[in-house]
């Protein structure tokens, strides 16, 4: 829980404000779509690596350490991006940012599966949700603050990023020293096998529903990456925000996401993560589409909220459908394909949406509005694998869509 806090304050410095620093740094809309994509490439090629790391560490919890020292030591670096001549800056940024997302990304497989030794499955969905409510507080708070510090520097002034993204550094040293006080069990049932993901090899969704899953996975994040860097550049240069409704448009959805994954945890507990997984993915596709409808900032930012929650679905969904099946001595394999997709859809995304942006004839007197349609389309052919071949892989209670929004919304317990 302390660790899900510093990473949180880290996470609310840092990430909402890479794309300001390097438009600050002069980067323009491609440029954002590069800082946006190529550490999302590096990271899926990293996450190859992954369980190779932890079989050669001998630890969890050593491959654990060692990335987090590295992630902390690139936002210091990105910090010091504002004291480099103008031509050197940006690429800078950009390769501290690159760090900063390898080692983020190479984290995550080790520290899923010391969690998954934690918690007994009948409680990860509740544990989680609840981890997630104190994460998304302080991330909001964090981002806050950090939108004050750079008001307080004026828009465009670099003292201001760098102050932020030192801060970041700090709390990440915070988050690291309650990383060292994490049990790893000494029977090393929970470590890698040497027996790799073999996706690729074996790509056949008649076989399992892991790889039509995944499948869907890959299609719905490009779908979503292809507008989701460019809400940045969409509010602060066309919607002209300034950093305060900057930061409630980009941070209000992820609170809203931490805030609600302890309900969205609970129902996946009771009533199934393949359950939740399709009501997330047959939600999103409409995010962008109201996105499209208006330029009002109090439309936009409930907007948002609505998103955030949808996306806590997905989020749980996915966290507790590994859990539930993929076996303990696989999960960090799985967890590091996971991560890849991820990564590979987001640097496909991103790049063809920079193009795109540049090219596309403007409706409603943007771009960015042709953009979400396209995006709004795509996110919609990802609920078809998902809902003809994924199944449940235990015994849950049935609920329909309407009892299950309104437990989620606090109207219903969990009885029955």
């Amino acid at each position: 829980m302390k660790d899900g806090v510093a990473w949180a304050a880290m996470s609310g410095f840092a990430d909402p404000y890479a794309v300001p620093f390097a438009m600050a740094l002069g980067a323009s809309t491609m440029g954002v779509g590069v800082l946006r994509s190529i550490p999302s490439l590096a990271s899926s090629i990293f996450q190859f690596f992954n369980e190779r790391m932890v079989r050669g560490l001998g630890s969890c919890k050593k491959a654990l350490l060692l990335t987090v020292f590295v992630q902390t030591l690139s936002l210091f670096a990105a910090a010091a991006a504002v004291f480099l001549p103008a031509g050197a800056a940006f690429p800078a940024l950009l390769a501290a940012v690159v760090v900063y997302a390898v080692a983020g990304n190479m984290s995550g497989p080790p520290w899923a599966v010391l969690m998954g030794e934690y918690i007994p499955a009948s409680k990860r969905g509740n544990f989680f949700g609840f981890r997630s409510q104190v994460v998304g507080i302080t991330f909001f708070a964090a981002s806050f603050l950090a939108s004050e510090i750079l008001g307080l520097a004026g828009k465009g002034t670099l003292w201001g990023f760098c102050a932020v993204f030192c801060a970041a550094g700090v709390f990440r040293v915070m988050s690291y020293y309650f990383l060292t006080l994490m049990h790893e069990p000494r029977t090393c049932f929970h470590m890698p096998r040497g027996t790799e993901v073999k996706f690729l090899a074996s790509f056949d969704f008649r076989k399992g529903r892991v790889p039509a899953l995944f499948f869907s996975v890959l299609v719905l994040l490009a779908s979503t990456y292809l507008a989701a860097p460019y809400f940045s550049v969409y509010s602060l240069k066309e919607l002209r925000c300034d950093y305060f409704h900057y930061m409630v448009l980009m941070t209000i959805g992820p609170l809203m996401t931490y805030l609600f994954m302890k309900r969205w945890g609970q129902a996946a507990d009771a009533y199934g993560s393949v359950k939740i997984l399709k009501a997330a993915f047959l939600l999103i596709p409409a995010v962008p589409l109201l996105w499209a409808l208006s330029r009002n900032f109090y439309y936009l930012a409930a907007v948002e909220m609505c998103s955030g929650i949808i996306w806590g679905a997905y989020l749980i969904g996915m966290n507790n459908f590994i859990y539930e099946t993929i076996p303990a001595h696989s999960r960090a394999g799985y967890n590091a394909f996971f991560s890849f997709t991820n990564g590979l859809a987001q640097f496909g995304g991103a790049l063809a949406g920079g193009w795109l942006y540049e090219r596309l004839p403007a409706i409603w007197g943007s771009a960015f509005i042709f953009l979400l349609l396209i995006s709004a389309f795509l996110r919609a052919l990802a609920v078809i694998p998902l809902f003809l071949m994924v199944r449940e892989v235990r015994s849950v209670r049935a609920v329909g869509p309407v009892e299950l929004l309104l437990f989620v919304s606090g109207f219903k317990p969990l009885v029955g």
